[in-house]
């Protein structure tokens, strides 16, 4: 029964649409579905604690028949099974749930894009195999996620167009005798179209898992960002400091600022990989059609979701109001020889090696530079000569030509490529995004205002019906 609290609203819904289109389709008197329609338009979602009723479903048709008399409720349920109305509320309510993980994952997007509005500039080090790698910009980074999550936004809208479809009609499976317009069951419910087939209306629910499929890429993107804030907010890299709001001190030890809120967003990845699981374990050997197996998959879709957009909104708190070290990061991105790549790519491109053997020759080179503790600059300069000659040819470079090639700014600006760390694709790439951006957020507020809209018209047909008791 607890679970039914979700779709309450939206199985009383479902009842005030399909009596409308029993009455419209003159299969119960008149005055029959006003009655019960204006019982159904005032009728309360709580659960009343101590119900005796099985679930919802069961508890608003003994509601109506205390109300009204069985002669009168009891066609509350003519022509439909709980089937097709609990598949029904579940895709009602998960289409609202859709529109706000996309809604959050878009506030996510935008406080990506105003770091990199306050920030983007900032050179730090990019990594990979978490070693220091080559430097970037804030910017590329923040890009980086931005795009994933708009991946994750551009799944949550594709999957909500196959969650809104309407399985009303088809009963417990085979459909109904009754005379039930299913379109105009759909129409007043807000679904643009139907589930095709009454059986796969009713025992479904790949939907569910789907949503459990797009919220779980969404939190493992969601993951990667909360541990990156753990580590770059840890004395040991020192990049960035997280608001009070999203820290914790320790219990004990008052000198500590613990990222708690992104280690719980961290957790929360686990969580809804596991709902995932959860709902595919279920479902992987039920056969058709309908089995009381499918109310164990609902719970795992509601947590999960429900995880999802709050860890979204959790994260588009922590990185609006983080703050980046500038001169730990410059210093950084300026250690662990990181430029190395523009020396070899210079060998290659200007001075007559292939490529493998200038990779060859700076390899040395910076194996003498971390033998001896000098700077890479300074070795190439003494010994580029000598190491080159055993690797098939002499080269030798002035001290400014390697200075120029080893410095991070500089080396940022060589870099030509599309989509790369050049500072000057920060404008572009910001505009691109911010173009993406509220092309997401018009879909969802268009997709939200339907919802509403169609909620308003469901309400209007009833209301219309109901004023006709007499």
């Amino acid at each position: 029964m607890a679970d039914d609290g979700r779709i309450a609203r939206r199985v009383v819904e479902v009842n005030m649409a399909h009596m409308a289109a029993l009455v419209k389709a003159e299969e119960v008197d008149r005055q029959v579905g006003a009655r019960c329609l204006k019982f159904l338009l005032s009728a309360s979602s709580e659960i009343p604690p101590g119900t005796k009723a099985e679930d919802f479903h069961q508890h608003l048709e003994q509601d109506a028949v205390d109300a009204l008399g069985v002669e009168t409720a009891g066609f509350l349920n003519y022509g439909k099974s709980r089937n097709d109305q609990v598949a029904t509320a579940i895709r009602m309510e998960l289409r609202a749930a859709i529109v706000e993980l996309a809604r959050a994952i878009g506030a996510l997007q935008a406080a990506l894009l105003g770091q990199v509005r306050k920030s983007g500039a900032l050179m730090l080090p990019g990594y990979t195999h978490l070693q220091r790698a080559q430097p970037v910009t804030l910017a590329h980074h923040l890009f980086a996620h931005f795009d994933a999550f708009q991946r994750d936004a551009e799944r949550a809208l594709q999957l909500y167009e196959r969650v809104n479809l309407s399985p009303m009609g088809s009963a417990a499976m085979a459909g109904t005798s009754v005379r039930i317009d299913r379109g105009y069951v759909a129409r007043l419910l807000g679904f643009p179209g139907l589930v095709a087939n009454a059986m796969d209306g009713v025992s479904s629910r790949d939907t569910a898992v789907e949503s459990l499929s797009c919220a779980t890429i969404a939190m493992l993107d969601a993951s990667r960002l909360a541990e990156e804030l753990i580590l770059w907010s840890s004395a040991e890299f020192g990049l960035a400091e997280l608001s009070d709001a999203y820290a914790a001190s320790s219990s004990i030890m008052p000198q500590k600022k613990n990222a708690v809120v992104a280690e719980m967003v961290r957790a929360k990845a686990g969580s809804v990989i596991g709902d995932l699981v959860g709902a595919c374990v279920i479902l992987k050997a039920l056969p058709y059609s309908y089995n009381l197996d499918l109310q164990e998959v609902t719970p795992h879709l509601w947590r999960a979701l429900d995880d999802a957009t709050a860890s979204m909104r959790l994260l588009a708190g922590m990185v609006g109001t983080a703050k980046f070290r500038e001169a730990v990061a410059r210093s950084a991105a300026s250690g662990g020889n990181s430029t190395a790549v523009a020396l070899a790519n210079h060998l290659a491109s200007e001075q007559g090696l292939s490529f493998r053997q200038a990779h060859a020759v700076v390899g040395q080179l910076v194996r003498i530079s971390e033998e001896t503790g000098e700077p890479l600059q300074e070795i190439a300069a003494k010994h580029l000569p000598e190491v080159s000659s055993k690797f098939g040819k002499k080269v030798a470079l002035g001290r400014g030509t390697i200075d120029g090639l080893l410095d991070p700014a500089k080396f940022l600006g060589l870099i030509s490529t599309e989509g790369g760390s050049n500072p000057r694709q920060i404008k572009k790439g910001l505009g691109d995004r911010e173009r993406d951006l509220a092309s997401t957020e018009a879909s969802v507020a268009l997709l939200s205002s339907s919802l509403k809209a169609s909620e308003k018209r469901l309400r209007a047909a009833a209301s219309g019906i109901a004023r006709e008791v007499k």
